[in-house]
């Protein structure tokens, strides 16, 4: 069974193919064979241009590049077109694909489980467009896409990252404004779900805790977006961003959490909403603190040199990544078993897990400084003496959306 994923996020576009069993999967994950994605993140960037990379049976080929200026949908079709043609070539035409299976960021309250895409999903993914802009258009994209190549009865589904946080209690959801928000759908969603899906899962089998009902963690993913989740048993009682992906942390270009204050005071100045909007989603977080990058593969090395600006960027980031560790685990409300890092800052960044984590040794949280040094991944980090283990994840997305796919292709 081949089962092609679109990741189409903030920072990247990236497609994944995997080839799996028909009969069920086992508990271990399986590696795409073939992966190709625009990394606009990349400190190697061309100007003006967006690094191609492929990856097919795990060796590394060079594909070049392609405009910065080139619209979604012409890259997601490059991307799909690169799966029957050119270097990367992995399947001789289209009709050699089962499923496509798409990321999609926003699916409001009305989805919490992976669904097959049709009309009434499409115009939903639509309708919450507005509380996702950078995201939910283009995961919409992706599937007009993919229809236009694969053909109109090709299967596709969408899987939410919403869908996991429809386990938050109304206490949790709820923002304190007038009682007609609630109505309105305006409450905290939350986001990353897939990822907190996998990781969640995995940490519990790296654990040997798969079937402890206490199970408590709590996970960071640390990308381009970034947010933390408490787990329960590998329910989600509480995360950092809210109603859009927005809310919570700074993250590499997005504000987080700010003072609505300030948005009222820019107003009043005379910002429009664009504006805003492009200042907090574009130009906040490292890279407006530092006025360098977003990138901490760029800032790190940069304050070790002296870069005030890198350093005080840093500096918020993790104030602001500690103080939400310490409010998920008062949601806990005991100190979690485990503390989970995912996704790209967590595997490429130690001085960050460190200094995450030495906040919290007050409560026997103690990191093995030579196994945090060397970031294998699937691993305990911590020391042996810890009361807390401290978990670095593989961040693996794709394959979790191409194991909800499987699920439901069996299913119908």
């Amino acid at each position: 069974m081949k089962v092609v994923v679109l990741n189409v996020g903030s920072g990247s576009q990236k497609c994944s193919l995997f080839e799996l069993p028909n009969e069920s999967l086992g508990d271990e994950p399986i590696d795409p064979i073939w992966e190709v994605k625009f990394d606009s993140t990349a400190p190697d960037q061309p100007q003006g241009k967006l690094l191609v990379r492929a990856t097919l049976h795990g060796e590394n080929i060079e594909v070049g590049a392609v405009d910065e200026s080139a619209p979604t949908a012409e890259r997601i079709e490059y991307l799909l077109r690169m799966l029957c043609d050119g270097p990367a070539k992995v399947i001789g035409e289209f009709d050699d694909i089962d499923v496509i299976g798409h990321r999609v960021v926003h699916g409001g309250a009305e989805f919490d489980q992976a669904v097959r895409v049709t009309a009434e999903v499409e115009a939903a993914i639509q309708r919450f467009a507005g509380f996702a802009p950078l995201h939910n258009p283009s995961n919409l994209t992706g599937v007009r896409v993919a229809r236009k190549l694969f053909g109109q009865e090709q299967r596709q589904f969408a899987v939410f990252d919403t869908a996991f946080h429809r386990t938050l209690s109304t206490a949790a959801a709820a923002y304190p404004g007038p009682s007609a928000w609630l109505d309105q759908g305006i409450r905290r969603y939350g986001f990353h779900g897939t990822s907190f899906r996998y990781a969640s899962g995995r940490a519990a089998q790296l654990l040997g805790r798969t079937k402890d009902p206490e199970l408590r963690l709590i996970l960071c993913h640390l990308g381009g977006g970034c947010s933390l989740c408490a787990t329960v048993d590998g329910r989600s009682i509480d995360t950092t961003m809210g109603f859009t992906p927005l809310d919570g942390l700074a993250m590499c270009t997005r504000s987080g959490a700010v003072d609505p204050g300030i948005l009222l005071y820019l107003l009043r100045q005379g910002a429009t909403a664009n504006e805003l909007e492009k200042m907090l989603n574009k130009a906040s977080g490292l890279k407006g603190l530092s006025g360098l990058s977003g990138d901490t593969r760029v800032l790190v090395p940069a304050a070790a040199r002296g870069d005030k600006h890198a350093r005080l960027a840093l500096d918020v980031f993790l104030h602001r990544l500690q103080a939400g560790m310490g409010q998920m685990i008062a949601s806990l409300g005991a100190a979690p078993h485990a503390i989970v890092f995912t996704d790209a800052i967590s595997e490429d960044e130690p001085s960050v897990r460190a200094a995450a984590c030495a906040q919290f040794a007050f409560l026997g949280l103690h990191l093995d400084l030579q196994r945090n040094g060397a970031s294998s991944l699937d691993t305990d980090l911590a020391t042996k003496a810890s009361t807390i283990r401290v978990l670095l994840i593989k961040s693996r997305e794709a394959w979790q959306i191409a194991r909800e796919c499987h699920a439901l292709f069996n299913a119908a």
